[in-house]
């Protein structure tokens, strides 16, 4: 039990640094250029609050709901500005000025940039302490409906280590080398009772040679590199990793889209609203995972800065993404949307994300109680890392 609420705490702890990034980003480079920041709050702006005290001409407080944080910057045309110009969060303003549209968007682009930076710094310290986590992919099974990855030879238990001489370790990687290929021969580089193993096959009009993927317990190895090629090297790891992310996304927007035509036989069942999940879902899960191995709350929490960039970055009112759309629109209309206009759609934005905070703390809460957030007991072989 004080191992389990340990590693709550230190979730909630990871979260509220990630924001606190986040957030810094903007009210240092809005500093720079001289936008007014009169509120920095850690919290969600609601509720009661303690007042720590005013620097830099900007009041910090701590709201009463923690999980969350924002910089007041109403010169770059945010939700504190909406209704009444001459006090934001109860700070009373001094005159706006106008800036130029690439100051506002540094501004508005700070904190997914911060949150990139301190992911790929966490990054390049995993590597140089514990090493680089490795998730070998293996295969399971082989698919008896697709049978040319048997007639080629391939057997359950293989390691891919290898595509056409490119070097693999995840599924992810496996699927999209070959989704990439589609009726095209490939060289598949194995690993059997640790000897090595090159077998050719011709991928499926759909890219798929039929074999069922899994992954083998996370390794971390060793660097044999100098501190140059590490920082290439971590730079590599977090690119390949956010673009995996950017994919999943997309699919899950996909999946939220209607689809008029006929349903493919075997397809896999869409994600709907019940799948959405947020705080309390990666809190339960990374706490699990900590316990499991401490080693997996480094890649843990490379994910979440880079899953808060990339949200972050959505063309969403009261986001990041938002502000940056507006600028556009701003830029080729040769000036802004109308004030009026421009504050209902930050309003709107900014309860819509409400809304769908509550959503997924409903469905997290329910995911708790019927204990669907509980890892399994195959997950957990492979977080045991070695």
């Amino acid at each position: 039990m004080f191992d389990q609420a340990l590693g709550i705490f230190l979730m909630l702890a990871i979260l509220s640094v990630l924001i606190v990034v986040h957030e810094c980003g903007h009210f240092l480079v809005a500093r720079l250029f001289g936008f007014q920041t009169p509120v920095f709050g850690v919290g969600l702006p609601f509720g009661p609050y303690i007042s720590l005290g005013r620097k830099w001409n900007t009041e910090f407080r701590i709201y009463a709901f923690l999980l969350g944080g924002f910089v007041a910057i109403p010169e770059l045309g945010d939700e504190t500005n909406a209704s009444n110009s001459s006090e934001a969060f109860g700070v009373e303003l001094n005159p706006f000025k106008k800036f130029p549209i690439w100051q506002r968007a540094l501004v508005a682009v700070a904190g997914v940039t911060f949150n990139a930076i301190f992911a790929y710094l966490l990054m390049v310290v995993m590597f140089l302490s514990v090493g680089r986590p490795v998730e070998q992919a293996y295969v399971s099974a082989l698919d008896p409906s697709n049978p040319i990855a048997k007639q080629a030879g391939v057997l359950a238990g293989d390691d891919i280590v290898a595509l056409d001489k490119h070097p693999v370790t995840t599924t992810h990687e496996v699927i999209a080398y070959l989704g990439n290929r589609k009726s095209t021969p490939v060289t598949l580089g194995l690993l059997r009772d640790g000897k090595p193993v090159d077998l050719v096959m011709t991928t499926s009009p759909k890219g798929k040679v039929g074999m069922v993927l899994g992954e083998r317990p996370v390794k971390y190895t060793k660097l044999e590199a100098n501190a140059l090629e590490v920082l290439g090297l971590a730079g590599s790891e977090l690119a390949d990793r956010t673009r995996l992310m950017v994919v999943r996304l997309a699919q899950l927007v996909q999946d939220f889209t209607p689809d008029f035509g006929p349903k493919q036989p075997g397809a896999p069942p869409k994600a709907g609203f019940k799948d959405l999940h947020g705080v309390l879902a990666v809190v339960k899960l990374g706490a699990t995972m900590v316990q499991i191995d401490w080693r997996s709350m480094f890649m843990f929490t490379i994910m979440i800065s880079m899953d808060l960039a990339i949200i972050n970055l959505l063309p969403w009112p009261a986001l990041d993404g938002g502000h940056l759309a507006f600028m556009l629109v701003e830029a080729i209309r040769g000036k802004p949307i109308e004030e009026r206009a421009h504050g209902e759609m930050v309003k709107w934005g900014f309860l819509s994300l409400i809304a769908l905070m509550v959503l997924v703390m409903v469905n997290d809460v329910s995911a708790l109680m019927s204990g669907e957030l509980d890892i399994k007991p195959e997950m957990k072989e492979k977080l045991k890392g070695r």
